[in-house]
């Protein structure tokens, strides 16, 4: 072994005498690999962060996890109440990785005034709304809960219907108790964002109250529970299933991913596009290293005949060539870390690249990267880059050293 690495050591540092033939076929081998780890390293770390961001925000509208009534399990609005609320949130404060718990409800409505009217969902929240809504997706410098009479809308409401923070606005809701809508005038205290247009366009949020009042709930009355959990990586249907078995009433919980099964089956996708992507990218890269291998070998060919007569072994010199294919391999990652990861850095500071939020869901392009998926990565691309060049390496054995040594360097 000392052998092998002392000539592979003085071959890969007589690397600038190498000849013209073998030169920027090696060459075309690590610009090779270079572009396939930036190219991987953009596709992981964007396609990981978008798919991160996304389900954030979804998770910091919507909670991870939401417990209903039966009757609400089909739909997203909760016109039936839960019942004995304090009891269901006694118990879900006994589980484990529950961060928060607050209390909403979801109902139909119309928003109107002389601009014009629009289709609604009103969702109803009290003192146990999480704020982390309104630094995630708020665009007032003004951040609080709604009070009963009180309501933020989306920007695109806001513009559609030319309101701002301060006007009045009134809102409309079917009612079984009258053949009438009930109306109810609330003023605009703040506007939110959050990139999802379906979102933006549909919802206006104000005080849990509100609700009460036109459908006639108790104080221990609400819509539904939305959970946030400490461990948002957690196994969301084992959580779902554990809360299910601990709530003593006849309840519906569901997680993010069975609420939104259209958006989160997207995101999926993200992960087979990745794989795609980096397998793809080992196979041009290990298949320009190969070329770049046996370049070397027949390069080497004197060298070879001689150090077989010597008695080294064919084990010993596929190992030297395998060590030089390291090198190359080390050289291209290298050089393909450093602009990778400078490219994502300057994404993550600056936000170059755009996106369109309609299609999306986010303005700019989100960066993701750890280092234990930097050190897999450049791993696996070289691992599975040697283990293709096992395959050229056996060429050794097929080289007489006989005729080897009669051929002139």
């Amino acid at each position: 072994m000392r052998f092998t690495w002392f000539i592979a050591r003085r071959i890969i540092a007589q690397r600038s005498h190498r000849s013209s033939v073998s030169g920027p076929i090696i060459t075309i081998g690590i610009i090779a690999i270079a572009l396939g780890t930036i190219t991987m390293l953009i596709a992981l770390g964007t396609g990981i962060g978008l798919k991160n961001k996304i389900a954030d925000k979804v998770a910091a509208f919507s909670g991870h996890i939401r417990v209903t009534s039966l009757e609400n399990s089909q739909g997203h609005v909760t016109l039936s109440p839960l019942d004995n609320a304090n009891t269901i949130r006694i118990n879900i404060s006994k589980q484990k990785n529950i961060l928060s718990t607050q209390a909403v409800a979801y109902v139909p409505g119309v928003i109107l005034n002389t601009n014009g009217f629009d289709g609604i969902v009103f969702k109803g929240v009290d003192n146990s709304f999480n704020q982390d809504f309104f630094s995630f997706f708020g665009l007032s410098n003004t951040i609080s809960v709604p009070e009963k009479n009180e309501v933020w809308i989306s920007d695109v409401l806001a513009k559609k219907l030319s309101l701002d923070i301060g006007d009045r606005v009134p809102l409309y809701f079917a009612s079984d108790q009258t053949t009438m809508p009930k109306r109810r005038t609330c003023n605009i205290i703040g506007v939110f964002s959050t990139g999802f247009s379906d979102y933006d366009q549909t919802y206006v949020i104000g005080h849990l109250d509100l609700v009460r009042s036109l459908y006639g709930w108790s104080q221990d009355q609400v819509g539904a529970f939305e959970l946030f959990l400490e461990d948002e990586f957690a196994d969301l249907s084992a959580q779902s299933d554990e809360l299910y078995d601990t709530i003593d009433a006849l309840v519906d919980v569901q997680h993010i991913e069975e609420q939104f099964p259209e958006i989160f089956n997207w995101i999926r996708l993200f992960g087979t596009n990745i794989s795609l992507i980096i397998i793809i990218m080992i196979i041009v890269g290990g298949v320009n290293m190969i070329t770049a291998l046996l370049v070397l070998i027949l390069e080497q060919t004197q060298l070879i005949g001689i150090t077989r007569v010597m008695g080294a072994r064919v084990g010993s010199l596929q190992q030297l060539f395998l060590i030089q294919g390291a090198y190359l391999i080390g050289v291209g990652l290298f050089w393909g870390n450093i602009v990778g990861l400078g490219l994502l850095f300057l994404q993550h500071k600056t936000g170059f690249v755009s996106l369109d939020p309609d299609t999306y869901y986010v303005k700019e392009v989100p960066v993701f990267i750890d280092f234990s998926t930097l050190l897999w990565l450049n791993g696996l691309t070289l691992i599975m880059c040697l283990l293709l060049l096992v395959l050229p390496s056996l060429i050794i054995s097929r080289i007489p050293p006989t005729k080897a040594l009669k051929i002139n360097p």
